[in-house]
C-alpha cells in the first residue's frame, strides 16, 4: 500500500492545484450527471474515462492513451446505435489502434517527469495544412450523404478535423489543440441536435463541453510546452 501511495504522490509531483482540481472536479462532474439524467452504463464510462484522457493528454502524460482506448472502443459502439457513421470508422478502426501506436511514440520522447516533449509546425506545414483539410471534409461528406447517416456535413468536419488533430497529437505538435477546440464545439452542437430523439444522449455533450475547456487549457499548457522544447 505504502508503495502505491509513492507512486501516485510521485505521478501527480509536477501537477498544479488547478490540475489536479479540474480532474478531479471534471470526472465526478460527469459521473454524477450521467447517473442523475440515466444514461446508460457504456456513455457514462465512455464519458468518465474520455475526460480523463483528455486531461491527462493536455497535461502530456503517456498515460492518457490507456484511458483513451476505453473512451473510443465504448464511443465507438454508441456512435453506430445513432447512426453516426462517420464517427464509427474514426473511433473503431482508426482511435483504437493509433492510441497503441501514440504510446509508443511518446514514450520515445519524454522527458525524465514522463511529460511529452512538444514542437510546433511551420508556417508552410499550416497553410498545407488547411487546404488539404478543406478537401478531405468536402470529399468525406460526400461519401457520408451517399451512406444516408444524420448531419452528414458535422460528421465529415469532425471526422476529418478528429483524424488531423490525432496525427498532430501523436506527432507532439502543439497544433492539435486548436483542432481539438474545433472538433468539440461542432460535436456539442451534433450531439445537441439529436437531443429530444431516441438518440440523444445528454453524457455525450457534457463530455464534449469538458473536452472543450480542457482544450484551452492544453493549448496554454502546450504554447508554454512547445516553447520551453
Amino acid at each position: 500500500m505504502s508503495t502505491l501511495v509513492m507512486k501516485t504522490k510521485n505521478y501527480f509531483s509536477d501537477w498544479t492545484l488547478f490540475e489536479i482540481s479540474w480532474l478531479i472536479i471534471s470526472t465526478l462532474t460527469m459521473l454524477t450527471l450521467s447517473i442523475v439524467w440515466g444514461d446508460s452504463p457504456m456513455a457514462l464510462i465512455s464519458g468518465v474515462t474520455g475526460i480523463i484522457s483528455v486531461v491527462l493528454c493536455a497535461k502530456g502524460k503517456i498515460s492518457t492513451y490507456a484511458f483513451a482506448c476505453v473512451n473510443v472502443g465504448l464511443y465507438a459502439i454508441i456512435a453506430y446505435q445513432n447512426r453516426l457513421f462517420g464517427e464509427v470508422m474514426l473511433n473503431g478502426f482508426y482511435y483504437l489502434p493509433m492510441n497503441i501506436v501514440g504510446f509508443y511514440m511518446w514514450r520515445k520522447q519524454k522527458d525524465d517527469e514522463g511529460t511529452v516533449i512538444a514542437r510546433r509546425l511551420t508556417a508552410k506545414q499550416i497553410i498545407l495544412l488547411i487546404i488539404g483539410l478543406l478537401i478531405a471534409i468536402t470529399a468525406y461528406w460526400r461519401v457520408l450523404v451517399a451512406l444516408g447517416g444524420n448531419l452528414q456535413l458535422i460528421d465529415s468536419i469532425t471526422t476529418v478535423l478528429s483524424i488531423v488533430a490525432f496525427l498532430l497529437q501523436i506527432g507532439r505538435f502543439m497544433e492539435q489543440w486548436i483542432l481539438w477546440m474545433i472538433i468539440n464545439v461542432f460535436s456539442i452542437t451534433m450531439w445537441s441536435l439529436l437531443l429530444g430523439t431516441p438518440e440523444g444522449s445528454v453524457t455525450m455533450i457534457i463530455m464534449f463541453s469538458a473536452y472543450l475547456i480542457n482544450g484551452i487549457y492544453g493549448f496554454r499548457n502546450w504554447l508554454k510546452l512547445s516553447t520551453v522544447n
